[in-house]
């Protein structure tokens, strides 16, 4: 039950009356022109009275209604309770929450999916595995249409060449088109009306082929392409997707079956020689290497570094290179390509930054000549060669390396033995073969004369090392090499001889 108070109010015609009322329902300050309270809501018109009712002064004469008589529903109007959402309404609230939802995160996960950098990373591994190729590459030509076999020279390139492979992905994420140009990334249209769709296009190569026989049969991936109907045949092949593909010719010449067989990368519209023809060369490298040709080992360097290479079939892609493998890991030559030009001849397979046995020679002769000083004068001044080189300018960070370190305590070691009466040194270099990343590995031997104090004899001593070698980085020093290290001494011999 509600009960009314009446909240007085100065007169108007009061001095120092306003017109300031009060609800009479909640007590809140209200203008004498509201019709509703602001604040709950009251019918302030009922609180004053109905102008067709009878005036004040008749009023009085009728009994007064008390404060706690109890006010009628019909005289006043308050705010009408908010009813709960039917089961129906709350269905359909949650059912447009979930959908929204499900849009933000369906624009989301599209966003990023079908974004470029996402878009070209699983380019890249399809390029790799083969797969999804023809989603992924576009035609720029009309002359080229784009099918799965089509575009499988793209994988069987770049599958055997992950550093070309790593080498697009940076040129098409920078620039958006690789360095020959043959590949351009773009946008494509749209995925699902919204978001972006990205392609590779990809510009054909129109190559030529050419043979020297008549008949000569040629095939392009073990398929037969042409027949040559002349000794000077050339054919130009269709529009190509550039990668790598099989070439071959094969064809008989005086009696003898002849093959041109070669894969070659096929990048541009050039011609690519399939003549029948045979090349002998002379191949000279480090003994014990191992002979690769058109990317296949076919043999090993002899004791002398040289290996025959005889009547092999010419191609214009032939190419060579060398490699060796240590226990301190595989080095290998440049490739050589060879032409018809070098049929009877001899072909240098060099190791870049190998040292000759001559460096080598006087490199560790010129090291154990400062070491054998520091050894008889025990003097850190004296730890030169006779050319005035400090010992620690033939090693790697100078004397902050560990075998510097082991050689002066060893140089040290004979100065403070007082059984030693004189040390002498000699070095001899046995071979010098190519390490990883430009090193040399050699072995050598050095022979350690004692000189004893209460003896008339010599006690000699010889130990070989296999000393890691590179070429002389920017440090100042002296040397045109450096040691990097060089591994445990195993001693091979152990004798007296008489002064």
């Amino acid at each position: 039950m509600m009960h009314l108070t009446n909240y007085a109010a100065p007169a108007n015609n009061q001095p120092g009356g306003v017109t300031t009322n009060f609800c009479p329902n909640c007590g809140q300050p209200v203008s004498a022109t509201d019709t509703f309270c602001e604040n709950c809501g009251y019918n302030l018109q009922l609180a004053q009275g109905d102008p067709t009712q009878p005036s004040q002064s008749q009023q009085s004469t009728q009994p007064q209604q008390t404060q706690s008589q109890q006010v009628t529903p019909q005289q006043r109007t308050s705010r009408a309770p908010r009813q709960p959402w039917s089961k129906k309404k709350t269905q359909i609230a949650v059912s447009v929450g979930v959908a929204v939802a499900v849009l933000v995160g369906f624009v989301v996960w599209g966003s990023q999916h079908y974004s470029r950098a996402a878009t070209l990373n699983r380019t890249i591994s399809d390029i790799k595995s083969g797969k999804h190729l023809t989603d992924d590459f576009s035609s720029a030509s009309s002359d080229l249409t784009l099918s799965k076999a089509k575009l499988l020279p793209i994988n069987r390139y770049y599958s055997d060449h992950a550093r070309a492979l790593s080498k697009l992905k940076a040129d098409l994420t920078a620039s958006g088109r690789s360095a020959d140009g043959n590949f351009v990334y773009e946008q494509k249209g749209h995925h699902l009306l919204f978001f972006p769709k990205y392609q590779i296009s990809v510009s054909p190569v129109y190559p030529t082929v050419t043979t020297n026989h008549t008949g000569n049969v040629i095939t392009l991936d073990n398929k037969k392409i042409a027949t040559a109907t002349s000794d000077e045949f050339t054919k130009k092949l269709p529009a190509m997707v550039p990668g790598e593909y099989h070439l071959q010719s094969k064809g008989k010449i005086g009696g003898h079956n002849l093959t041109n067989s070669s894969d070659y990368h096929i990048t541009r519209s050039q011609t690519y020689d399939l003549q029948l023809t045979t090349i002998s060369v002379e191949l000279d490298t480090v003994p014990g290497s191992s002979i690769y040709l058109n990317g296949k080992k076919t043999g090993t360097a002899d004791s002398s570094g040289t290996y025959q290479i005889k009547d092999e079939p010419w191609t214009s892609d032939m190419s060579v290179y060398a490699a060796y493998t240590s226990s301190a890991g595989k080095a290998t030559t440049s490739t050589i390509k060879l032409h018809k030009d070098d049929d009877q001849s001899s072909v240098d397979l060099d190791y870049k930054d190998l040292m000759s046995e001559d460096d080598a020679d006087d490199f560790i002769s010129n090291l154990f000549e400062a070491a054998g000083n520091l050894s008889r004068s025990g003097d850190m001044s004296d730890a030169t060669d006779d050319d005035g080189d400090a010992m620690s300018d033939f090693f790697v960070n100078g004397e902050n390396n560990a075998h510097y370190a082991d050689l002066k305590k060893m140089a040290k070691g004979y100065y403070d033995n007082d059984d030693l009466d004189t040390i002498d040194m000699d070095t001899s270099v046995s071979s010098v073969k190519p390490g990883p990343n430009g090193t040399s590995e050699v072995v050598f031997t050095v022979e350690y004369t004692f000189g004893l104090t209460d003896y008339d004899y010599d006690h000699v001593q010889d130990f070989q090392y296999t000393a890691t070698i590179q070429p002389a980085g920017d440090d100042d020093t002296s040397q045109n090499y450096e040691l990097v290290k060089y591994g445990h001494a195993v001693k091979t011999d152990d004798r007296h001889e008489d002064e």
